[in-house]
Parts: structure tokens; C-alpha cells; sequence
């Protein structure tokens, strides 16, 4: 036994249909409506319905639907074609977006007059006529909804279709659909009212006018409301395909409401309109299921019978890939590639053996460089070592000279210090100061006749980090001065004379 659900995807209601299907016999048991969509995980744990095969169905209004002619053309360039010209029909279509399309092939022998002149008969009929079909796309995030969704209730999707289609199938299977005639399909429900065309059981033209349904349906006014808009369909679609008259409307319902809003309709547009009971035929164990359910059976009848559907956004119609004929194409294609390289082959071989070579000296080459600049950063780093002792300068009696000469630790504190051989060496540092006071006393100890001091950029500290001994800071440069040659330097342990 396989499992299979119908749910409409609308935002302030949810319709669900449920059936069981043994082999080809299918037997619906569940129908309900939820008010409130967000309550359908209870409801699919009360009825067990993990796992089961999904199909979800699209209003009119929720979609967007364009009629498409096309010339003579493969039917496997049609869905390239329909992909390019969705681009300029729709409003809302993006290349990621959801498409799907059908060929209305009982309109072989009318065409949409605004693009081509009428077919009369099929006796005119061309080889090769034009392609009428009709398109529909779905704006991305709500397919992503819809996915995200049926992943959440553990529900297998399996289709994504169209209400007017499915109501169509429902509307084709009874058997009563004619050669040549046209009939207008009519569903009402809570706010939109659905209305198909359709030309010999093949859905050509839809529209769903905005129409609040009373309690009462044969409400006179309701009546004269529905009239108007299935008169604006006649007109709409006799203007839009040339050749196709509205021969009858079927009023999908049963009951004596239906039948007295059946009678109005029939007096109001002159043509017979006919009562169609959805349920007829099938195995329904419920009595949840009404009118409002029609596209529903569809549905699941449709894809459990395995059969094509005309919109399906989980399974969108693409080209054909002809495996024969590229596996033809593949061999043959071998086969010249063998032959020439078979005739070329020593001229080939000598190319390779060249390029071996090539490649091996390039890469003794690449080798020899990276040794040579190994080479070049050692050779600099040997400068700069001779650099610096080309200097000699005794660093060591320099830092001696520094900590003897540098005021004590409360008054004075050296940071960042950095030591350069470069114009005769010097000692760059920052002062931590204690007072600005002291800054006299630092500047009469480490200036000499061979050291020069420069005091840059003396400020307060404004933020002290919780050390209250030094107060300001300065950036101290101190250069080393070569001796004048007249210049007598005595012991450090010798007072001058």
C-alpha cells in the first residue's frame, strides 16, 4: 500500500486529501480543512502520514501563467526557447526561478491571434504549424517554502502543480469531454473563483477573478457577480485565441444550491451550463470532501496513474538527451582521433621528447635561481655584518655610558630601545619622565662632547595605566660624535687636572 496526500499551498488555509492506493485501485479516506497551517504537524502525527508520496497544488493567483507562440520548431529546442522568452514575458521570472510549460496540442489549428492570422480548419493546417502553449513560473522563495515545508513534516514531495490543471485531469477522466467543443470549467471557493477553459478535455486558457462565496450560493447577487466575470472570460478568450468559443460551462458541485446557480447562469449567458460532481466515479470513504476538492482528487489521480502532467515545478520539462546519437558521434569522433594521431604519431613523439628536455632544463633553471638568491640574501646580510663592524663602535662601553649617565630609576625609565650603526651610530629610546623638571638634569647627562642628545615630541600622559611615578614622555635620539682631534679624553677613573 503506498500512501499519497494532497495539500493546497495557501497562507490562511490549508485543504488536505489523503488516499491509499493497492495496485491501481485508489481509495481517498481523509479530507479536512485547517484554518491555522501551522497545526498541520499535529495533524500528521495523529494520521500517520510520515513518508507519504505529496503532491502540492498552486492557486491560479499564485503563479504566474503567460500563452507563448512559437514558430515551427524541434520539440526539443521548445524548452531552451520557452526558458529565453520568460525573460520578457514574466514579471517576476529569474533564471533560478521554477518553469514549466505545455503544448496545447488541440490548438493545432488555432493560433494566438495577436501573433499569427487564424487557422480555419485543420485542412490549412501547414506541416510544421506553430507551437501555442502555455507558460507559468513560480517566484523562488515560495518553491523553497514549499520544499522547506514538506522537509519539515517528513513528506515526501513529488509535485508541484496548478489547481486549473488538476481540475482539468479530474474534468478529462470523467469521459465527457467532446471533439471540437470547448468548455468553460468553473470551481467556487472561499475568495477566488477558478475558470478554465478547456478545448476538447486540454486546458488552453485560466483565470481566477477575486469573488467572496456567500453561505448560500444561490444568493441572486452572488449569481449576477459570477455572471459578469464568466462573461469576461468568453470575451478574453475568444480575443486571445482565435477559434475558440465557449460552447458550455460545467459548474463543478452538486445539491440544489448548485442546481438553482446553475439556472441562473444558464438564463444570463444563453448556453447550457452543466452540474459536475467531482467525487463521481471515485472511492471516497469521507464526507469531508466537496466541490472544493476537485483539483485535489486530480491530483492524486494523476500521479498515481504515472500520467504526464501539464505544469509540474518539481519535474520541469527540459531537452531530451539522445544518447544514441551521441554515443554515434563519440565513436566516430574516436575513430578520426585515432587515425590522425596514428599518421602524426612520430612528429608527436619527437614534440614530447623536445618538451621533456625543455622541461628538465627549466627546471635546472628554476633551481639555479633559487641557489643564486640564496646566495644574493646571504651575501647581504654578510654586508650589513661588515657594515657594522667597518664602524667600530664598542656598543657594550656605549650601554655603559648610557646607564652611568641616565638619571635614576625614580625619576627616568627607558622603553623601545633600538641601537643603529648607521651615520656613525645612535641610540633611539622613549623617556618615561617623572616631572617635566627633570628633563634639564636628563639633557645635562647625556649630552657630552661625543654624544648628541635630541628631545622630540615632550607630552603628558594622559592616560598614566595606573602607574603614578612617570608623569610625561619624550622620544630621546642619541647620536655618537667622533672626537675632535684636539680633543684629550681622560680615564674615567681620573679626575682631570
Amino acid at each position: 500500500m503506498t500512501r499519497w496526500v494532497a495539500i493546497t499551498w495557501e497562507t490562511d488555509r490549508l485543504l488536505f486529501l489523503s488516499a491509499n492506493v493497492f495496485g491501481k485501485s485508489i481509495s481517498f479516506d481523509i479530507a479536512d480543512t485547517l484554518d491555522d497551517p501551522k497545526k498541520f504537524a499535529d495533524f500528521a502525527a495523529k494520521h500517520h502520514l510520515a513518508k507519504a508520496e505529496t503532491v502540492v497544488i498552486l492557486n491560479r493567483s499564485d503563479v504566474e501563467v503567460r500563452s507563448m507562440v512559437f514558430p515551427p520548431s524541434p520539440p526539443d529546442d521548445v524548452p531552451e526557447m520557452v526558458k529565453f522568452q520568460a525573460g520578457r514575458e514574466f514579471t517576476h521570472y529569474e533564471p533560478a526561478s521554477p518553469l514549466d510549460f505545455f503544448v496545447t496540442s488541440k490548438l493545432e489549428n488555432v493560433s494566438r491571434s495577436t501573433l499569427f492570422p487564424a487557422l480555419k480548419s485543420a485542412e490549412t493546417v501547414p506541416t510544421g504549424a506553430p507551437k501555442h502553449l502555455l507558460a507559468s513560473t513560480l517566484r523562488l522563495h515560495t518553491f523553497q517554502k514549499i520544499k522547506d515545508f514538506c522537509s519539515e513534516q517528513n513528506l515526501n514531495l513529488r509535485h508541484v502543480v496548478l489547481r486549473p490543471c488538476a481540475a482539468a485531469a479530474l474534468w478529462q477522466h470523467s469521459g465527457r469531454t467532446e471533439i471540437n467543443r470547448s468548455a468553460l470549467l468553473v470551481e467556487l471557493d472561499k475568495l477566488e473563483t477558478s475558470q478554465t477553459v478547456v478545448f476538447q478535455g486540454e486546458p488552453v486558457f485560466m483565470r481566477s477573478p477575486k469573488i467572496h462565496r456567500p453561505q448560500d450560493i444561490s444568493n441572486p447577487d452572488f449569481a449576477a457577480c459570477l455572471l459578469a466575470e464568466l462573461k469576461r472570460t468568453r470575451i478574453a478568450v475568444r480575443n486571445e485565441i482565435e477559434g475558440i468559443n465557449v460552447d458550455e460551462v460545467v459548474l463543478f458541485g452538486s445539491g440544489r444550491p448548485f442546481e438553482s446557480l446553475a439556472g441562473q447562469l444558464a438564463a444570463g449567458l444563453d448556453m447550457p451550463v452543466h452540474l459536475f460532481d467531482p467525487q463521481k466515479g471515485l472511492t471516497v470513504k469521507t464526507e469531508s470532501a466537496d466541490e472544493k476538492f476537485a483539483a485535489l482528487f486530480g491530483a492524486i489521480v494523476q500521479a498515481v496513474r504515472k500520467e504526464p502532467m501539464q505544469i509540474d515545478f518539481c519535474n520541469p520539462k527540459k531537452r531530451k538527451e539522445n544518447r544514441g546519437k551521441r554515443t554515434l558521434i563519440t565513436g566516430i569522433a574516436a575513430a578520426v582521433l585515432l587515425f590522425v594521431t596514428g599518421l602524426f604519431g612520430y612528429a608527436f613523439y619527437q614534440r614530447l621528447v623536445l618538451q621533456s628536455e625543455v622541461r628538465e632544463l627549466s627546471k635546472q633553471s628554476a633551481e639555479l635561481e633559487q641557489k643564486a638568491g640564496g646566495i644574493a640574501a646571504q651575501q647581504k646580510q654578510l654586508d650589513a655584518v661588515e657594515t657594522w663592524l667597518a664602524d667600530k663602535i664598542d656598543w657594550f662601553e656605549q650601554l655603559d655610558w648610557l646607564s652611568t649617565h641616565a638619571l635614576p630609576a625614580q625619576d627616568m625609565m627607558i622603553t623601545d630601545f633600538v641601537i643603529s650603526a648607521a651615520n656613525g651610530g645612535s641610540m633611539k629610546f622613549t623617556a618615561l619622565l617623572r616631572d617635566s623638571s627633570v628633563l634639564a638634569a636628563a639633557e645635562m647627562k647625556l649630552r657630552d662632547e661625543s654624544h648628541k642628545l635630541e628631545v622630540k615630541n615632550m607630552r603628558e600622559l594622559a592616560d598614566i595605566r595606573g602607574n603614578t611615578r612617570y608623569r610625561f614622555q619624550c622620544n630621546m635620539t642619541i647620536s655618537l660624535q667622533k672626537p675632535s682631534p684636539h680633543t684629550v679624553l681622560l680615564p674615567k677613573d681620573k679626575p682631570a687636572q
